[in-house]
């Protein structure tokens, strides 16, 4: 059995367009790294890299990466009346609230670490309940739309509250995302609040065949069609569409400079847009260029950036290479 073990986890968007609950996707250049190392003493302590985004609960109670690492422990039958326990450390490469995942990171990494840490390989059906139950600790509900892409990367679409039922799809490297993030805050609970108790059958049956038409574009790697879809959604966003007075002049900017849709990631802040890169030159030089102007007219503080999306998923790190846990494959550490 190791005494240590370090894995990272990416960033994930989700709510996207019509695919609320449904559909998430991780992204490249954005993630958390969680260190899990056996200690003398019993239980699961946690602390937080001070130089990190972000520093969260250290309450193993409340804490997504506790919660999902003790999951995994204890499905591998690990001893927890003995003097031996558990120390998380946690770097959080993403703040919590952003609308990409943060917790979802942490949960991921931290399960991934356990897991490598007690020498057995979990089932994938074992690993996703412990990262549903990790999400669970801080947004209350076990929604699966940002653990599954970040341990699988890729594109996920599932059953949220059936997790284990999901359809995996990788992305292409001509898709470009671009993350607008306001410094604004964006609380779930009230994201929630504001959707409907009920909508008609008509239009759940027209928010279906929107989903299914954007999984088909997904599938043809057609930019274009994605971009449409991802914009089509006419239950979620109208509902919350006043809890993010940015997103429409957002959009507006980056559709008018080249992307091919854009939406709002989770509940917000984080804006993402589209676009097919054709070169160092191509649209989405403009696309980046007009959101920070945009940011900067609404007198809205924060940053753009670029990605693509990450089809490696959570990765165990191992000096100088990592290793996907989906996959086995060796890559070169993307953290160094």
């Amino acid at each position: 059995m190791k005494k240590v073990a370090r894995a990272w986890a990416p960033a994930s968007l989700s709510n996207l367009g019509p695919g609320f609950d449904a559909l998430g996707a991780a992204i490249t250049g954005l993630g958390d790294t969680v260190s899990v190392e056996l200690t003398t003493g019993p239980g699961i302590t946690v602390d937080f890299d001070p130089y990190g985004a972000w520093i969260g609960p250290t309450d193993a109670q409340r804490n997504t990466a506790a919660v999902a690492a003790r999951h995994v422990a204890s499905v591998a039958g690990f001893d927890w009346s003995s003097d031996s326990g558990l120390h998380l450390s946690i770097r959080k490469g993403l703040a919590a609230g952003t609308g990409l995942g943060s917790s979802a990171a942490s949960a991921v990494a931290a399960a991934v670490a356990t897991e490598a840490l007690l020498g057995g390989k979990l089932s994938e059906k074992d690993m996703i309940a412990a990262v549903v139950a990790g999400e669970s600790a801080t947004s209350g509900q076990g929604h699966a739309d940002n653990v599954l892409p970040s341990l699988m990367g890729g594109f996920v679409l599932m059953r949220s509250a059936h997790p284990t039922d999901f359809l995996r799809t990788e992305g292409w490297k001509e898709l470009l995302l671009l993350v607008a993030l306001p410094d604004a805050e964006v609380l779930t609970r009230d994201a929630r609040k504001a959707l409907p108790a009920t909508v008609p059958l008509s239009r759940a049956v027209d928010h279906a065949a929107r989903l299914a038409l954007m999984v088909a574009a997904l599938e043809r790697k057609d930019v274009a069609d994605l971009g449409s879809w991802m914009m089509s959604d006419d239950i979620v966003i109208p509902a919350r569409r006043h809890l993010w007075p940015w997103l429409d002049d957002l959009a507006g900017a980056a559709l008018g400079s080249g992307a091919a849709g854009c939406t709002i990631s989770g509940s917000g802040p984080a804006v993402v847009a589209c676009c097919s890169q054709s070169g160092d030159d191509g649209p989405q030089v403009a696309i980046k260029r007009a959101l920070e102007q945009q940011m900067e007219r609404a007198g809205l503080e924060g940053s753009v950036s670029m990605h693509r999306i990450d089809n490696h998923g959570a990765l165990l790190l191992d000096g100088d290479q990592a290793i996907s846990w989906r996959t086995g494959q060796r890559i070169p550490n993307p953290i160094l």
